[in-house]
């Protein structure tokens, strides 16, 4: 499907979402299926080149590119983290998704501005709030250093800013406050969000994003 043809389909699928029942869930899949592949594309349209300077770090690169450091990853095919050398050019995407996490629907969603992007379903929670409320990433964690040959395929958390919160991938019973989901899902939606990035937590149904 070429860049047009997505951009109209993408159009047409985006009103449904909100409809809810099989008609929404099944636009919510489709959207998620096409918007995800575009969003990944080391090749897509928001996709950027920086050239590294002298003095430049794997973590002050990634926020000063507003990026996370598995995307850069990503978009550069690496199987692990290089020394940076000046003039060194690497792709990357600005992230500036916004995550709505329904509780009632047990499912994360990730948000371009007002157009929906992806779903991803909670295999469990642990929540006992009963209001709304609005967070950030405060951080991202992963069982190795973004320095260490392991980290491309280490399993990530997203700690956020408010009450202790985690989005995590589901290990048995939920240890810490938040909203787990499975490996891959929550891999791949720590590679699309960074510290600041939005996170609206909804708990009382028919409340839209």
């Amino acid at each position: 499907m070429d860049r047009g043809s997505l951009a109209q389909a993408l159009e047409l699928l985006q009103p449904l979402v909100n409809q809810g029942g099989v008609v929404g869930r099944e636009a919510k899949d489709l959207i998620g299926a096409l918007r995800i592949r575009q969003v990944l594309d080391p090749n897509g349209p928001d996709v950027k080149e920086y050239t590294v300077k002298r003095g430049d770090t794997w973590i002050r690169m990634v926020k000063k590119l507003g990026c996370s450091p598995a995307m850069l990853v990503h978009l550069n095919g690496l199987m692990d983290v290089p020394s940076l050398q000046p003039g060194d050019v690497f792709k990357y995407r600005p992230l500036n998704f916004h995550v709505v996490v329904n509780v009632p629907e047990k499912e994360v969603c990730l948000y371009d501005g007002e157009n929906f992007v992806k779903a991803y379903s909670m295999v469990a929670m642990k929540d006992t709030g009963r209001k709304n409320f609005e967070t950030t990433v405060k951080d991202e964690q992963a069982s190795f250093s973004i320095y260490d040959k392991h980290y491309p395929a280490a399993d990530k958390t997203l700690l956020l800013a408010a009450g202790g919160y985690v989005i995590e991938a589901g290990n048995g019973a939920p240890r810490s406050p938040g909203f787990y989901l499975n490996r891959q899902d929550c891999n791949e939606l720590a590679m699309l969000t960074r510290p600041g990035t939005k996170v609206t937590i909804i708990r009382e149904k028919g409340t839209e994003q």
